[in-house]
């Protein structure tokens, strides 16, 4: 057995007496702010008759699969069409991505063109075309990505919202799914989102507390973009802009009812790649805001302002809980007598046991039911609505533990060089996936 000088041990044991900490109180945090989703949805503004004028925005790498058909849904958006736009940057297209788009009629292209050592990939692709300017003359440009289903009302829910709500920097729409049953990977994302969209996004808002920003659905007030600029360092823009609206005391929403389908991987390897970026860019903002976020709580103007911070804060670091049993165990095996903080993780097992039941059972049973209940209708015999809900839950838990190798493999590598895009291979056609296979979540 292994042993240190008790001068090395103590500085290790408060490394993991401190992952510890952390580790509960994230888990307390989200849980404690999942009850708050159980509040039935309802709007809290108005359908006004259109106003604000949009843009929608979509980065398009080598789309040709799936652009048609986003934006043939854009097009038909129950708005004046005379107060919306639609712009694809064809970012480096080496397919017919730009021809499909320009043969739509209403929608343009912007091509973006990198050099080899430029940087690569859909913030750099969106920062291309906004050092353009000709987003200026409208209110919000809405950000889509090239494989989204937009459900028809949702331009008139965000001009009606951000009319109610002129305070909104940022409203994020809801993240539905565009291919449920394709496969247990696709299921899983579902599973999850299922839950996010109520137990975190949804709740957030009930409490007056700032939505986070999800990288697709979302529009964003150009008053801000034409002061502030777009400035991408990671993988995550849109992560970078939550956190830049939190540390300025600055409020970004979330609609229930402006819906955006999403294309999930299919495969374990896509699935992985993608999660990995994802964690890159998220511990890589998450390290270099950390004392800058703490800083801005002792700015905060009110309690719900400190709470959307201390929110924020919590949230970079919701990819803790893996890295923290690997570190235990890795510094176990320097020091046999470190490994009595793993166990100590589960030392009030009770606690425990209570928040991961209401993790992975009681929220989930609440969340698949009432956010998937539209697929559930689908399902034409009781047995088959079951073997639905066991797939879910099934799912749900696959997509946990195997993201939590991506999160560790972001962990160690966030400080690589972030602008290299590998970019998730979209093909699935939302109109061939009829029956069981879809439906809308509103």
């Amino acid at each position: 057995m292994f042993t240190l000088p008790n001068y090395l041990f103590e500085p290790l044991s408060w490394i993991c007496t401190a992952l510890i900490v952390l580790v509960f109180a994230n888990l307390l945090f989200f849980t404690a702010l999942s009850v708050f989703g159980l509040i039935t949805p309802k709007r809290d503004y108005e359908i006004v008759a259109p106003k604000k004028k949009f843009l929608f925005l979509i980065p398009a790498h080598n789309e040709a699969a799936v652009i048609k058909e986003t934006v043939e849904a854009l097009v038909h958006q129950d708005y004046d069409p005379n107060l919306f736009d639609i712009v694809v940057i064809a970012d480096n297209c080496t397919d017919n991505t730009a021809e499909i788009v320009r043969s739509i009629g209403k929608a343009k292209v912007f091509e973006n063109t990198s050099k080899p050592d430029e940087p690569r990939g859909k913030p750099h692709a969106i920062a291309s075309f906004i050092n353009n300017e000709s987003w200026q003359e409208y209110d919000y440009i809405a950000f889509i990505d090239a494989d989204n289903i937009v459900e028809p009302n949702y331009l008139t829910e965000m001009n009606s919202q951000s009319i109610a709500h002129p305070e909104f920097v940022v409203i994020q729409g809801y993240l539905g799914m565009k291919n449920v049953f394709t496969s247990i990977t696709a299921s899983g994302y579902s599973a999850v989102y299922f839950i996010t969209n109520r137990a975190v996004q949804f709740a957030n808002y009930v409490l007056g507390w700032n939505a986070a920003i999800g990288g697709t659905g979302f529009i964003l007030d150009t008053k801000y973009l034409m002061e502030h600029g777009w400035n991408p360092r990671s993988y995550t823009e849109d992560f970078e802009l939550q956190v830049e609206l939190s540390m300025n005391g600055l409020r970004s929403g979330w609609n229930q009812f402006a819906v955006v389908h999403d294309e999930k991987p299919n495969s374990f390897l896509a699935s992985h790649h993608q999660r990995t970026r994802w964690a890159q860019g998220h511990w890589y903002v998450a390290f270099s805001t950390t004392f800058k976020q703490i800083k801005s709580l002792f700015k905060s103007k009110h309690f719900n302002e400190l709470m959307s911070k201390i929110e924020t804060l919590f949230y970079s670091y919701s990819m803790v809980r893996p890295v923290a049993y690997l570190i235990i165990l890795a510094l176990g095996i320097i020091d046999i007598r470190l490994l009595k903080y793993l166990p100590n993780l589960f030392s009030v097992i009770t606690f425990w046991l209570t928040m991961e039941a209401f993790n992975f059972l009681i929220i989930p049973t609440v969340y698949f039911i009432e956010e998937g209940k539209d697929y559930f209708q689908l399902k034409n015999t009781w047995w088959k609505k079951i073997l639905f809900f066991i797939r879910l839950v099934y799912c749900f838990i696959y997509n946990s533990l195997t993201y939590m190798i991506a999160q560790i493999v972001g962990f160690f590598t966030w400080f690589k060089p972030q602008n290299k895009w590998n970019k998730t291979v979209h093909s699935v056609q939302y109109k061939d996936l009829e029956g069981e296979q879809y439906a809308s979540t509103k």
